[in-house]
């Protein structure tokens, strides 16, 4: 059990929370997938929980010891969310209170468990409320065992791949909604082989989730997913080659017939850090073979290069981080489209976003600040988030975040443009 170790986020809650949005956009060929676009979901701040769900931890664990809770292995949250809408005379655009129980613990013969159940209660003036009043769902429910040399892990849960969060080989859990960035679970088997320096790891997928279009068929047979990741370590660094065949995580619309699909593709990809004088450099690139496209008359397959690099330098509580993502289109026509909620719009061949995000401490107290500033090359969009966390007591804590959008008129991102939002949020941890 000594070589098994719970891998933990790199990067802060609303780093992470921000990078997802910000590659999700830029990356996505379609805004279309929701039926309200903003569910007001768009918060930065987001718990240390959430990041415990997304982590990529489908092959190792430890049991961790509880904060001061009365029950080991037991941890409860009472939130209340509330947002608004400056650009609309300050009007209520979320409120919600939420209870989350999550239960983790070990399990006969090297296992380990973990369970998490949210429930929401959306009050009148929450813009989900005129659709449902409450909602109880299983957030992660898995079990896995270990032993020197092995690991499976069964259940509902996430998969990170690659270096840098929600980048181009980050897909295999679908994103929760356009603007709530942190990654839904699925239900999944992995299993993980271990050597003194490297690892080979597989997972299968029997029925990936799709993110739909409202109002709009999904016209395509369910598809499984699977791929391997082979992981080395040496002293320079670490480095991962990934294949796999994937389903699309959002539905693409078919202009020319009506419906949308989610054909399957293939990806080969690559990832590697390196520490180089206090800096940490990550790499991925992704090659994606037979993507869907729109031209003017049909759909086609396509080819995709996708690549992202960061720098991650950290000084004492303070974090830097800057990030690039691009994905160019090896085969390209110059009436390929991109649908969205209002028109279709022309397609670029070369698509590059790049985001500056540092968070840090108000003196080593118990406050927290954090900023992020986003832009495509073209300035198609631009964001800029800002948020203060407040630890009040063990128990307690709270935040306050603030997001501006401004987008293209004519452009896939023309939707956002003019989206403002600030946010509170108030816990209670037991």
């Amino acid at each position: 059990m000594s070589q098994l170790k719970y891998k933990k986020c790199e990067v802060c809650a609303s780093g992470v929370a921000s990078l997802f949005f910000l590659y999700y956009f830029f990356s996505v060929p379609t805004v279309m997938a929701e039926e309200s676009l903003f569910k007001d979901e768009l918060s930065f701040d987001s718990v240390e929980q959430e990041l415990d769900s997304y982590s990529d931890s489908d092959d190792v664990f430890e049991a961790e010891e509880t904060n001061n809770n009365k029950y080991p292995g037991l941890g409860v949250k009472l939130s209340h969310k509330l947002s608004v809408n400056p650009a609309d005379n300050w009007e209520t655009t979320k409120q919600r209170t939420e209870l989350t129980l999550d239960i983790k613990g070990l399990l006969p013969r090297s296992g380990y468990g973990e369970l998490q159940i949210n429930a929401k209660r959306y009050w009148p003036n929450d813009s989900s409320y005129a659709t449902e009043i409450s909602d109880i769902e299983v957030e992660r429910a898995f079990t896995q065992f270990s032993s020197e040399k092995w690991s499976t892990k069964l259940g509902k849960y996430t998969i990170g791949w690659g270096e840098i969060e929600g980048g181009p080989l980050d897909v295999i859990n679908p994103i929760a909604s356009l603007t709530d960035p942190i990654p839904e679970s699925q239900w999944l088997i992995s299993t993980t082989r271990y050597w003194n320096n490297s690892n080979l790891s597989l997972f299968y997928n029997q029925s990936p989730n799709i993110t739909k279009i409202a109002n709009v068929n999904l016209n395509d047979k369910s598809n499984s997913e699977f791929g391997l990741r082979f992981d080395l370590k040496d002293d320079v660094g670490d480095s991962s080659i990934y294949l796999a065949r994937l389903v699309p995580n959002s539905a693409l619309k078919d202009i020319a017939n009506g419906d949308s699909k989610a054909h399957p593709y293939q990806l080969l990809g690559y990832s590697a850090n390196q520490a180089i004088e206090g800096y940490l450099i990550k790499y991925d690139i992704a090659y994606k073979n037979n993507l869907k496209h729109n031209r003017s008359g049909s759909l086609v397959s396509v080819d995709r290069i996708d690549w992202g690099i960061a720098l991650d330098r950290q000084k004492e509580d303070r974090q830097w981080l800057f990030t690039i993502n691009s994905k160019h289109l090896v085969d390209y026509y110059s009436d390929f489209l991109t649908p969205t909620l209002t028109q279709n719009v022309s397609t670029r061949r070369h698509n590059l976003s790049y985001s500056l995000s540092v968070n840090d401490t108000f003196d080593n107290s118990d406050y927290k600040w954090n900023i992020l500033a986003s832009s495509t090359s073209n300035g198609d969009m631009k964001l800029l988030s800002t948020g203060i966390d407040w630890d009040i007591s063990d128990q307690w804590s709270s935040s306050i975040n603030g997001t501006k959008i401004i987008a293209s008129s004519d452009r896939e991102f023309s939707i956002l443009d003019g989206y403002e939002r600030v946010g509170i949020e108030l816990n209670y941890h037991y």
